[in-house]
């Protein structure tokens, strides 16, 4: 009963801590010692159980990053077949379709769960660098035709590149204080 409470948290992207689980199974419990009507064992839910159960139900605790949590995947489903009509409706041709798409990457960062001996207790580390730059990529529906990637940083003339010109390089690229993709960049 708590896999399914679990998981259904999971699908309504509702993140509840451990403690809040371990009551969950508390609360499980107590209802089964009343439809059971038979002696009551002690039960706690501790923490080493709930381990346990997480093991044995083969569970483990993922860090939620990006827009993955906030993605609409009905809409998501529902968006091809209405893409579809538009295209068909307006009389457009593959090659008159383009997609648009940003990322970003986070050059300098460090992995944020590091592996250390049972032995330690924390690990050490310094301050995460959050060095960022933002890389838009597009290209049209037949696939014949890929623009030049994009990329935003939050210098124009970064050291790296001095004395370059930025012409020849095989990206377009931009500066915004932040290294995003701003409504005046996508405007230019």
């Amino acid at each position: 009963m708590l896999v399914v409470g679990v998981e259904d948290q999971t699908q309504r992207k509702m993140n509840l801590s451990s403690a809040a689980k371990r009551d969950k199974a508390l609360q499980i419990y107590g209802c089964l010692l009343q439809e059971d009507g038979g002696h009551e064992d002690p039960f706690m839910a501790s923490k080493g159980w709930f381990n346990k159960f997480l093991w044995c139900m083969n569970l483990n605790n993922v860090k939620m990053t990006g827009e993955s949590a906030s993605a609409d995947h009905e809409a998501a489903a529902k968006f091809p077949e209405g893409l579809q009509a538009i295209i068909a409706d307006e009389g457009y041709s593959p090659k008159q379709v383009f997609i648009a798409d940003e990322m970003g990457l986070f050059w300098k960062l460090m992995p944020s769960r590091p592996y250390i001996s049972k032995e330690e207790k924390v690990a050490c580390g310094v301050k995460a660098a959050k060095d960022r730059l933002t890389v838009l990529l597009c290209g049209n529906a037949a696939g014949d035709f890929k623009c030049k990637p994009l990329m935003v940083y939050n210098s124009l003339n970064p050291h790296p590149l001095k004395g370059l010109s930025r012409n020849m390089l095989p990206i377009d690229w931009a500066a915004t204080k932040k290294g995003w993709v701003t409504g005046q960049v996508s405007e230019d």
